[in-house]
């Protein structure tokens, strides 16, 4: 093999080795060998490094070992002849342009030449230093082009088609391969299964912590899940915290739950974020082809259902779709719907439960309590419509419209004569952790002129527990302002007194299903007179919900309860109701009920 450099190559002035091209030279004749590269010395100025060789093997060698900017391809050469000369070096190295080098005229071989990928096809006998050094320097600048250009496409590709922050495949993506495995199911008679993903609580962390830090958690649960499915599956992210995973040739439904229940278990580990260790849950729909579906987009739907039943059953756990689930979602997406209506055409009204002072008997404050008057379904349970509104965010407008009602309500009733009412409005766990709730309850206060000691908040350990960080600092808010707090359900938790110690609580409730029994079940007695004893003990103000009888009264009473509300005094009832009971001097204990409707 000869192979020589001319290191002797001078720049012209003010130019940078960096610009210098290095040529690779395949010419078998060194007479013409040499010739060739004083031509593309003279044509370049001495920008051109010229290597040589004599055959397609010793070049594809030198081209595998070193960097060079074109190829200078005689397609005579003694180890390979014509186009299979230029095919070889092409199969070879598709990074480097390459100039073809022939005697040949022939205008077919020349069109076959730039068809194989050459940049350029010479002909020896029309060569001359400026042609020659420009075709070369052209021939590179046409391939960088190129590339740029092919290089921009597969990324503009790859963008249309992925997530930019997990660099899953997106949505669009997923369907067009789902769409293609369910066609190869089909026709080998085989099942696949999609398991639509939700992480619990993740709003929560991503408002808490900042969006850095969420993204950072959905970038490590993408990780995660593309560790736990095999190489044949998919893993996509829809959008979100929703994720999708597609498991092709499934066996059964067992199967495929087993797969849920390793996702389960990758996701449910720690993750780290701002120095600290946090966990969620998931909650996933499976859906299965053919059964549940026969194409993409149905299979995705049924997925979702099974998802959202999944969520419904507390979270955390896997749900196949069910046909049942069809009818549930029409009927859920039918109450979103109409609860947007309802808010623009005012159909929800408040409802007041009065809270009795056990020693006076008379009303010391009352519970604000929302119904819905639809004007096709009348009264609609509170149950109906309040989780559906937690999960779409239309409980904030409902919220905020309740608390400005509220507090409006019980400036007009301390106006006419009962200066010491105050009004109690139920927060959903979802307001609790919204930093704007202070903003909310302010407004409503200043609307309405009410004294911020008339409004209580009433939350749940739920609500508690969904972020206790942000419900700490939420809360303390309101109590510099003076908010009241009250902690409903108490006793139905898992840690109610920690509760009452790390939260600025002035009033608990006890839980209707410890009253419900009082009076002949005893281990519901020590549970109360428990629940009294520490309320009293720490200051707090005691009210049982639930008393319908006047036994169940007597035992309150003796056990030291502050207030009571139920039906032995009065169900929920709209605002002039509760304007007749205001004017009563003490409450009777068997008031006719009157109609919630």
């Amino acid at each position: 093999m000869h192979f020589s450099k001319r290191g002797d190559s001078v720049l012209p002035s003010g130019s940078k080795e960096s610009e210098s091209i290095r040529v690779l030279l395949v010419e078998a004749d060194p007479v013409y060998s040499r010739e060739l590269r004083s031509l593309i010395e003279e044509g370049s100025s001495g920008q051109c490094e010229v290597y040589e060789t004599t055959g397609v093997e010793p070049a594809l060698t030198l081209l595998l070992e070193q960097k060079f900017d074109v190829l200078l391809l005689d397609l005579s050469l003694p180890d390979s002849e014509g186009l299979d000369t230029l095919s070889r070096a092409k199969g070879a190295t598709a990074s480097v342009p390459v100039v073809a080098l022939t005697n040949d005229e022939n205008e077919e071989q020349a069109v076959d030449v730039l068809r194989l990928g050459a940049q350029e096809h010479l002909l020896k006998s029309q060569l001359d230093a400026r042609s020659l050094a420009r075709n070369l320097r052209h021939a590179v600048e046409r391939h960088q082009l190129i590339s740029q250009l092919r290089d921009s496409r597969v990324r503009e590709h790859y963008l249309a088609t992925h997530d930019a922050l997990t660099n899953l495949p997106n949505r669009f993506h997923f369907q067009n391969q789902l769409t293609r495995s369910i066609a190869y199911a089909n026709r080998h008679d085989r099942q696949l299964a999609v398991l639509f993903l939700d992480l619990d609580g993740f709003k929560t962390i991503n408002d808490t912590l900042g969006h850095a830090n969420g993204d950072a958690l959905l970038a490590e649960v993408a990780a995660r899940l593309a560790r736990v499915v095999r190489r044949s599956d998919m893993v996509a992210r829809l959008g979100g915290d929703e994720f999708v995973v597609m498991i092709q040739d499934v066996t059964d439904d067992r199967a495929a739950e087993r797969a849920a229940e390793t996702v389960l278990d990758a996701l449910a580990r720690a993750y780290q974020l701002a120095g600290q260790d946090y966990w969620l849950t998931t909650s996933i729909g499976i859906a299965m082809f053919p059964r549940d579906g026969e194409d993409a987009e149905t299979l995705l739907r049924s997925a979702d259902m099974a998802l959202y039943q999944a969520k419904r059953e507390g979270r955390n756990n896997v749900q196949f779709y069910r046909p049942a689930m069809n009818a549930q979602a029409r009927q859920r997406l039918s109450i979103e719907n109409r609860i947007r209506t309802a808010l623009e055409n005012e159909e929800f009204r408040l409802y007041y439960q009065p809270k009795v002072e056990i020693l006076s008997g008379r009303i010391v404050g009352t519970e604000a309590l929302i119904r819905w008057r639809d004007p096709e379904r009348g009264i609609v349970p509170p149950a109906d419509f309040i989780p559906i509104a937690e999960e779409t965010g239309l409980i904030v407008p409902i919220g905020a419209w309740a608390l400005e009602t509220a507090c409006a309500q019980t400036k007009k009733w301390q106006e006419a004569g009962f200066p010491s009412l105050r009004v109690a409005v139920n927060l959903s766990p979802y307001q609790v952790c919204d930093r704007s709730l202070r903003d909310t309850v302010v407004k409503a206060l200043w609307n309405s002129s009410l004294a911020p000691g008339s409004l209580e908040l009433e939350i749940t350990e739920s609500a508690l527990m969904r972020n206790e960080n942000v419900a700490v600092e939420v809360l303390g808010e309101l109590k510099t302002i003076g908010i009241r707090v009250s902690l409903d359900d108490f006793g139905t938790g898992f840690s109610s007194l920690s509760y009452l110690k790390r939260f600025p609580v002035d009033t608990v409730k006890i839980d209707r299903s410890f009253i419900e029994d009082i009076t002949v079940d005893s281990d519901d007695r020590v549970i109360v007179d428990a629940i009294l004893s520490i309320a009293d003990k720490l200051q707090l103000i005691s009210v049982a919900e639930g008393v319908e009888t006047p036994e169940q009264l007597d035992l309150l009473r003796v056990g030291g309860c502050d207030q009571v509300q139920g039906y032995l005094y009065s169900p929920p009832v709209p605002a002039d109701h509760l304007g007749d009971l205001l004017g009563r001097p003490q409450l009777l204990t068997d008031p006719e009920k009157p109609d919630e409707d």
